[in-house]
């Protein structure tokens, strides 16, 4: 499923560890660092696109889940909600790609 929309949630499927540095899936602070990783990856060009301070960054754990607020960038990146952890209740920035590959769109209940 490709389609993002305002309002969904998503849950983290992919294997993710908060403690992990260099396997854990993360969110950003920024959109504008969102979007340089973007770049980086389309073009292969790290060091010119993808300079993020470690600290803008929120690691996830497995099961993590995102509201999905609004997309920027031409859809490219979406602000998301983060719902779990201890930075739960705040916004962050997801690449889209990412959060396609990455998460599940959780199904909603017809109750």
């Amino acid at each position: 499923m490709s389609v993002v929309e305002p309002g969904q949630t998503w849950y983290l499927d992919a294997r993710s560890n908060k403690s992990s540095f260099s396997n854990s899936k993360v969110l950003y602070f920024f959109s504008a660092d969102a979007y340089k990783t973007y770049r980086a990856r389309m073009f292969s060009d790290w060091d010119t696109f993808s300079i993020i301070d470690s600290r803008n960054l929120v690691r996830l754990n497995k099961g993590d889940r995102v509201k999905v607020i609004k997309s920027k960038h031409f859809e490219k990146i979406y602000e998301v909600e983060l719902l779990d952890g201890f930075e739960k209740n705040r916004n962050f920035f997801v690449i889209k790609k990412d959060l396609i590959n990455d998460f599940k769109l959780m199904e909603k209940d017809n109750a």
